[in-house]
């Protein structure tokens, strides 16, 4: 039979639809047009509420085609279907099945039973769906956080880490692959391991990964301020092929809305944290995300949060306006900020992060940095890349007007930048590897720790 997918929100949505996708894989073949499809497997975030109207936008879009071929299946996964199965099934008939499981490998099986066909049986079996040589790792599923806003808790229950052992199986195989990019995620990296009593599991986790030859970068995702330690931020400054970049919500500055927002911390111990990275990690970039408009906020801790921004100067930094969330602790409190209001704070944030990513890329013409080649474009004539400062599909890119291979690092030379990209030149020549760091003592040292 032939299929198609359609893969809706983040990182870690996508890693279960690779699970999926490579657990049919020899029993479909898969093509990208719809029309031409038997079946469309549509993936689904459910996070806020514009995530579930484009996801419900697609979906009833897919389901345009059985006008057309009554026979095409409409299959839907993901965060959608596990929060509202039963909603979804009485008000759109026309999906053919919803799969509310939240183990990939449990949905891939019902998937399979439900097409008629045989799934694989490998354990660690992904169809990619991201470059070759970048790959996310999810090392636990869940949130004991609880904060809230947030509607994950709800979606995808308690915290429960992978085992290492399974998790380092599977990232040598992506290395065997030719995986050179490792991207660690979870809702909350900093907790791994701690669901199970392991305060610095994360730390050693990242000593092991940092080992697997042909791994050249690992980068850390989705990090909470509370459940940073000081082996972790050592961990960060001395392993060589740990990419000196942290992605680091912390929501808000002002006290009483992190306490509203259940955030387990307050300015000072935000404060602290972010200095001692910048202090003990040279050269680290820090990526934070913010939320304007939470119910209540006023003007005076809006502007607080303005003022900060200003000072600290985060390297990267997203703004997301306040959901009112259905069952979220938060949902109890009136939505009193209006979106005119939401999205005016939002746009300041954004135009003030614009003019400090400005100054920031200027620091950075007439250097010489390692950068990953993630795309080439032909009709362009153009190589696309990144430097150790940016995750994929997220950040800043490093554009070059030479035909370089994706997958490779190059030496470039930043002749410009504008307010998010720089711009550079290569030698033609990749280099073997951007890793850098301490020699075997250091990594000792770390080790001894545990």
């Amino acid at each position: 039979m032939k299929a198609t997918y359609i893969s809706l929100g983040c990182p870690k949505n996508s890693v279960d639809l690779e699970i999926i996708l490579g657990h049919l894989d020899g029993s479909v073949e898969w093509v990208d047009d719809p029309q031409e499809a038997d079946a469309t497997i549509i993936n689904t975030c459910a996070f806020i509420d514009s995530a579930k109207e484009e996801a419900i936008d697609i979906i009833l879009e897919i389901a345009e085609f059985k006008k057309v071929n009554n026979d095409h299946q409409v299959l839907v996964c993901g965060c959608l279907p596990q929060r509202y199965k039963e909603r979804l099934a009485q008000e759109m008939p026309e999906i053919d099945m919803f799969f509310e499981t939240l183990d990939p490998h449990e949905t891939a099986k019902h998937l399979a039973d439900f097409l008629e066909i045989k799934p694989s049986r490998e354990t660690v079996h992904r169809k990619q769906l991201t470059p070759p040589h970048t790959a996310f790792l999810t090392i636990a599923q869940g949130c004991d956080n609880r904060c809230s806003y947030c509607a994950i808790p709800l979606i995808k229950g308690h915290y429960c880490s992978r085992e290492p052992k399974e998790i380092m199986a599977e990232a040598r195989i992506l290395a065997e692959r030719g995986v050179r990019e490792l991207i660690v995620i979870a809702q909350d990296s900093t907790y791994y391991g701690r669901d199970k009593g392991r305060k610095n599991a994360l730390r050693d986790l990242l000593i092991e990964l940092n080992e697997i030859r042909g791994l050249d970068w690992i980068r850390v995702l989705y990090t909470h301020p509370h459940h940073w330690s000081e082996e972790l931020i050592e961990a960060f400054a001395e392993l060589p092929r740990v990419v000196k970049a942290v992605d680091l919500p912390i929501q808000h500055i002002n006290d009483r809305l992190l306490g509203a927002m259940r955030r387990k911390t307050r300015r000072r111990d935000i404060e602290s944290l972010l200095y001692r990275l910048r202090e003990r990690v040279p050269g680290i970039a820090i990526r934070t995300s913010l939320i304007v408009g939470y119910p209540g906020e006023s003007e005076k801790e809006y502007q607080e949060l303005l003022d900060f921004v200003a000072a600290f100067e985060f390297d990267r930094l997203g703004v997301f306006t306040y959901s009112h969330e259905e069952e979220t602790p938060a949902f109890h409190f009136a939505d009193d900020i209006s979106p005119q209001v939401k999205l005016a704070r939002r746009e300041e944030l954004m135009l003030l992060q614009a003019e400090i990513s400005a100054t920031d890329n200027q620091k950075w013409v007439n250097q010489t940095v390692p950068v990953l080649i993630d795309e080439w474009y032909p009709e362009r004539h153009l190589s696309i890349g990144r430097t150790y400062r940016d995750a994929p599909e997220i950040d800043n890119s490093v554009l070059i007007s030479t035909r370089l291979e994706p997958g490779r690092f190059y030496s470039v030379f930043i002749e410009s930048a504008d307010i998010y990209d720089l711009i550079g030149k290569a030698n033609g020549q990749p280099i073997i590897s951007p890793a850098v760091g301490p020699g075997r003592l250091k990594i000792d040292k770390i080790r001894g720790r545990i």
